[in-house]
Formats: structure tokens, sequence, C-alpha cells
């Protein structure tokens, strides 16, 4: 009987997220500036994960218009989210995770595209070291092949991040325009939304204040607990 069914999502413990990291910490630990642009992953390194067309996407958006500012004429790069004269150095991948049997080829990914000064691999971090990694990124991607609910993503809005996630991921729906964006299970498609969230500050700021705000209404415990307290309470 559907109407006995109540689901009730997952979510995180919100008082864990009161007192941050402050910014600078991941990076100071893995050498990355903090004028440069972060994108972060966090999960399992398997092949479910879609990390190889993460990487994929990332030498596209980090080479598709390096080296094309010289010589432009004024005006003819008005894009608030465009790439031009932003260096590929100053763009990194940070993937943060166990090895799940998929990091050797993940790796020659990695050197096939010579991003070996572009990606941090950092292997598993958990409590404050995971929340500087939050902290210190720009954008959270998740771009998994099948993805039911995902937690860490919960934790990055926690942290006001904003949002990149293939639509295999079961929470697309909220997602999507809303604390981020969710796209096809392609290259072009991911690289176009991570340049979009990356690169346009005001949708970025509006993404994070979404996705803070939403945590704190929806998906944390507090919440939760008192959604199954009066689940009980009905049936009783």
């Amino acid at each position: 009987d559907e109407e006995k069914i109540e689901i009730v999502p997952l979510g995180i413990n919100l008082e864990e997220y009161e007192n941050l990291p402050s910014f600078g910490r991941f990076r100071s630990k893995f050498n990355i500036s903090e004028n440069d642009k972060l994108i972060l992953f966090v999960g399992r390194i398997h092949e479910i994960k879609g990390l190889e067309l993460l990487i994929d996407a990332f030498n596209d958006l980090i080479n598709q218009n390096n080296g094309k500012d010289e010589g432009k004429n004024d005006g003819e790069n008005d894009g608030k989210n465009s790439l031009d004269g932003i260096h590929r150095s100053s763009i990194k991948l940070a993937i943060v995770g166990p090895d799940d049997g998929y990091l050797a080829k993940l790796e020659e990914k990695i050197k096939e595209y010579s991003l070996e000064g572009n990606v941090i691999i950092t292997g598993p971090l958990y409590n404050e070291e995971k929340q500087e990694a939050l902290v210190d990124c720009d954008l959270f991607v998740m771009p998994s092949k099948y993805e039911s609910f995902t937690t860490s993503g919960l934790e990055a809005m926690a942290c006001s991040k904003p949002l990149v996630l293939t639509k295999n991921n079961h929470i697309h729906d909220w997602v999507d325009g809303n604390v981020g964006l969710a796209c096809e299970d392609d290259k072009d498609s991911l690289t176009q939304a991570i340049e979009k969230v990356l690169f346009d500050d005001e949708t970025s700021l509006i993404f994070a204040e979404n996705g803070k705000k939403l945590i704190k209404e929806k998906y944390n415990w507090d919440i939760i607990n008192s959604q199954i307290l009066e689940i009980y309470k009905r049936f009783l």
C-alpha cells in the first residue's frame, strides 16, 4: 500500500560544520595557490565514479582556450565564464578518496594528458582534513555513472560549495539550477557545466548560498529525526 510508504532523506550532522577550518590549509599542504581555481572530487576511486570522464573533461577545460587570449580585439571576449587569459597551470583538480582498484588506470589517463601538475590525488581524508579540502575548493564535482545519493555532496553544500554532477545521480533533479548544475554523462556536457559554475562567480555564489540553506532546512539530522518521529506518531 503506497499510502503507508514514507521516504525520508539521508542527511548530515550540521553541528560538525559550524566551526570550519580556515581557508588555505588544504591548499598549503598540496602546493595549491590561493588564487588557483580548485575542483574537488571526494569518493572511492572506482570505475563507477566516472573519474575517467572527469579527467577527459578536465583536460578539455584547461586546454580549450589556453594560449588563445593573445591578439584578441577589445570586446571579443565578454562572457562571464570564459577561460581566456587564464593559464592552465592555475586550474587544479583534487581527487580525495581511497583506491578501490582503479587508481593505476586513472594515473595512466592523467599521464596520457600530461596533467601531473594539475591533478592532485591525496588518498583518503577524514574529519577535519576532509573539511579542509571542502573549504578550499571552488567547486565540488560528482561525475558518477550511477549514484543513489551523495553524502559527500551534502557535505560540500554544508561548506557553501556549488555542485556539478551527472544526471546519473538520483539527486540531480533538485540540484540542477538550484544548488549547482546537472549534466549529461558525456565529456562535452561535463566540461561546459564545470566551466559555467567555476568561472561565473555570480552563479556560483547563488548556488552556494542555496545549498547551505537547503542543508539547514531539509538535509540535517535534526530535521530528519523530527520527520521520523512524526511518522512513528501517525502509525502508533
